[in-house]
C-alpha cells in the first residue's frame, strides 16, 4: 500500500511510515475494511445481487475512494442494469485516481467505440426522462408508448422497466398486467433482490402459474413478434404528424436550365476579359506602391544609420565622463569604488583593526574595491587586515545568525528573516562556511522554501563532501523528497 501522506510503497505490515513517519494503522484498517466490502460485494455480483452489491461497494468507497477496484465494479453494476450514465461517471473518476492500469479505460473505449450505440443510449435516456414527465402529468399513454422504446432499445434498463409495469399496473387491464408480469420477471433475472421489482412481483402474484391463460398466451405471442421485428432496422415515425396524400404538379424544367446556361455564360465572359483586366490593373498599382515604399525604405535606413552613429559617438563620450566622475565623487554607493573613499576606507579598516574591532574593521574591507588600490603599501595593508579580521567577521555574524535561528541569545523568539541575512553577510566574508549554508537551507526549510533549501543542501553535499554537514543534510534532503 502506499503512504497517505507522501505516497511512497509501503509494507502492509508496517505501523509507520519509513520516509515520513506518519502512523499507519488506523489508515491500514481503513483499507482493510474497504477491501472486505469489495470481496462482499464481488461474491453478491456472481449471485445476481446487484442490489447488495451497490450497497457494499458504495460502503467500500466511503473507506477509501481510491479503490478503484471497486469503483470499476460499481461501473459494470450498473452498465448491466443499464445505467449508462452512471456507469462512465464510475469509471471516470476510477482513471481520474489511477491513470495507468486501469481497467476502467478499456470499459471506457468499449462504450464509446460504437457511436451508433452510444446514440442509442442517449436517446433511451431522453426517452425516459419524458416518459417520466408525462407520466407525472397523467399523461400515461405517452409515457407507456416512449417506455416501450426504451425497454426495446435497453431491455437491461431496469428503471424504466419498472416504471411500465407500473403504468401497465395502473390501467388493470388483464392483458396489461400480463404483460408487467412478464417485464418484472426480466428485471428480477438481472437483481434478484431489487426490492421494487419483488415488490411488483407480489402485486402481481395473481398471474403466476396461469401460462394457459389465453390472454396470458396472447400477450406472450405478441412479446416475441416485436422481439424479432427489434431484430431488423425500424424507422421511427412521429406519431403527432398529419400525412397529407397531396403533391403538387412537377413544375416544366426549361425555364431552370435557361437560367443555368445563362449564368455559365456569364461566368466564362467575366472570367476571360472582366477578370484579367482587373489583375492587369492590381498588379501595375502594387508595383508603383512597391517602388515608392521600396524609396522612402531607402531614405530611412541612411538616416538611421546616421543617426546610430552618432548615438554611439555620444554614448561612449557620457560613458568617458561618469567614469571619471566616479573616480572623482566615490563612485557606486554601494560598494566603495571611487579613489578618494578606497582610501578613507582603508584607513578606517586600519583603525578599526588597531583597537581590536575586527568585526568593524571586516565591515569596512568588503565595501572596498580593491583593484582601485594603486600602492604596493595599500594592497599589503588591505591583505594583512583581510586575512585578521574575515575569520573572525565570519564566524561572529554566523553565531548572532544561529542565535537568531534558535531564538537564543539576544533573541527572545525565532526570527529566520533575520537569521538568513546575517548568515549571508558571513558568507561574504567566507563563502566556504558550511555552518551557514547548511542553517541558511534550516532557515529556508522553516520558511517553506524548498527549492531554496535544497539548493544549499546539495551545495554542500556536491562541493564539500569532507565537509561535518554533508550527512545532515543528506537527511534533510530525503525530508524534502529528494
Amino acid at each position: 500500500m502506499n503512504c497517505p501522506r507522501c505516497n511512497v510503497a509501503v509494507a502492509f505490515t508496517k505501523n509507520r511510515c519509513d520516509n515520513c513517519g506518519q502512523e499507519l494503522r488506523s489508515y491500514r484498517k481503513t483499507v482493510s475494511l474497504s477491501n472486505s466490502f469489495y470481496n462482499l460485494a464481488l461474491s453478491q455480483a456472481k449471485v445476481r445481487d446487484l442490489s447488495g452489491a451497490i450497497v457494499s461497494l458504495k460502503q467500500s468507497l466511503q473507506f477509501n475512494k481510491l479503490n478503484t477496484s471497486a469503483r470499476n465494479l460499481l461501473g459494470l453494476i450498473y452498465y448491466e442494469e443499464g445505467e449508462i450514465v452512471a456507469a462512465l461517471s464510475e469509471w471516470v473518476l476510477s482513471k481520474h485516481y489511477q491513470d495507468k492500469d486501469n481497467d476502467a479505460e478499456e470499459y471506457i473505449r468499449e462504450v464509446q467505440s460504437n457511436p451508433n450505440k452510444l446514440d442509442t443510449y442517449n436517446q433511451t435516456i431522453k426517452k425516459y426522462n419524458t416518459a417520466l414527465q408525462a407520466a407525472k402529468h397523467g399523461d400515461d399513454d405517452m409515457a407507456i408508448i416512449q417506455l416501450k422504446k426504451v425497454v426495446n432499445l435497453n431491455p437491461n434498463f431496469i428503471r424504466a422497466s419498472q416504471l411500465l409495469a407500473l403504468l401497465y399496473m395502473k390501467t388493470e387491464r388483464r392483458d396489461n398486467r400480463a404483460r408487467a408480469y412478464r417485464l418484472m420477471r426480466a428485471a428480477h433475472k438481472i437483481d434478484v433482490t431489487n426490492t421494487t421489482t419483488i415488490r411488483y412481483l407480489k402485486e402481481l402474484s395473481d398471474m403466476k402459474n396461469k401460462s394457459s391463460d389465453p390472454v396470458v398466451k396472447a400477450v406472450e405471442k405478441e412479446q416475441e413478434n416485436a422481439k424479432k421485428a427489434s431484430k431488423l432496422p425500424s424507422v421511427e415515425m412521429d406519431a403527432y404528424k398529419t400525412i397529407t396524400p397531396y403533391k403538387e404538379e412537377r413544375p416544366s424544367v426549361m425555364p431552370f436550365v435557361n437560367i443555368i446556361i445563362g449564368v455559365i455564360i456569364g461566368l466564362a465572359v467575366m472570367y476571360f476579359l472582366v477578370i484579367p483586366h482587373m489583375r492587369a490593373t492590381l498588379a501595375s498599382n502594387a508595383n508603383k506602391n512597391f517602388k515608392q515604399y521600396s524609396e522612402n525604405q531607402a531614405a530611412s535606413d541612411s538616416d538611421l544609420s546616421t543617426l546610430k552613429d552618432q548615438n554611439k559617438s555620444l554614448q561612449s563620450q557620457v560613458e568617458e565622463l561618469q567614469n571619471k566622475i566616479k573616480d572623482l565623487q566615490g563612485g557606486d554607493p554601494t560598494q566603495v569604488s571611487g579613489v578618494q573613499e578606497v582610501y578613507d576606507a582603508l584607513i578606517g579598516a586600519y583603525d578599526d583593526y588597531q583597537k581590536n574591532k575586527k568585526a568593524d574593521a571586516a565591515d569596512k574591507l568588503v565595501k572596498i574595491n580593491a583593484d582601485r588600490l594603486t600602492s604596493d603599501v595599500a594592497k599589503s595593508c588591505y591583505d594583512k587586515i583581510k586575512k585578521a579580521t574575515y575569520a573572525t567577521a565570519t564566524k561572529k555574524y554566523f553565531e548572532e545568525g544561529r542565535d537568531a535561528y534558535n531564538g537564543t541569545g539576544s533573541y527572545s523568539k525565532r526570527d529566520y528573516d533575520k537569521s538568513i541575512k546575517l548568515l549571508e553577510k558571513s558568507l561574504s566574508f567566507d563563502e566556504n562556511n558550511t555552518d551557514a549554508i547548511y542553517f541558511l537551507g534550516r532557515c529556508y526549510q522553516q520558511k517553506s522554501d524548498v527549492e531554496k533549501a535544497k539548493s544549499y543542501y546539495n551545495k554542500i553535499v556536491d562541493n564539500y563532501p569532507d565537509s561535518k554537514r554533508v550527512s545532515e543534510a543528506k537527511r534533510r534532503l530525503r525530508e524534502l523528497g529528494e
